[in-house]
């Protein structure tokens, strides 16, 4: 499940080649989320999620669960609320 969206920004110091220390920043946004097989809160950097996927709309798996298991339970409810048998050849 997404919740939300987090912005941080970072420090940095570089010395350029007079000797002057130059502040600089740099900004990342992270994307947070809810695994929807164990219920543990995980993080996730924005450039690693396609943008149509941080949304509800799409079930969210941290690294720790399995996402193959995790996608065959789904499948196996989902023919159950279609009524649907194991042979049928209707996408879900």
């Amino acid at each position: 499940m997404f919740i939300e969206t987090l912005k941080t920004m970072r420090l940095y110091e570089r010395q350029s080649k007079l000797g002057v220390y130059h502040t600089f920043h740099r900004k990342n946004t992270i994307y947070y989320f809810k695994c929807d097989s164990c219920g543990v809160t995980f993080l996730r950097p924005r450039a690693q999620v396609d943008p149509e996927r941080a949304s509800n709309d799409y079930k969210h798996v941290c690294s720790y669960c399995d996402t193959k298991k995790f996608a065959q339970t789904v499948g196996v409810k989902m023919r159950k609320i279609y009524k649907l048998d194991a042979s049928s050849t209707i996408t879900l």
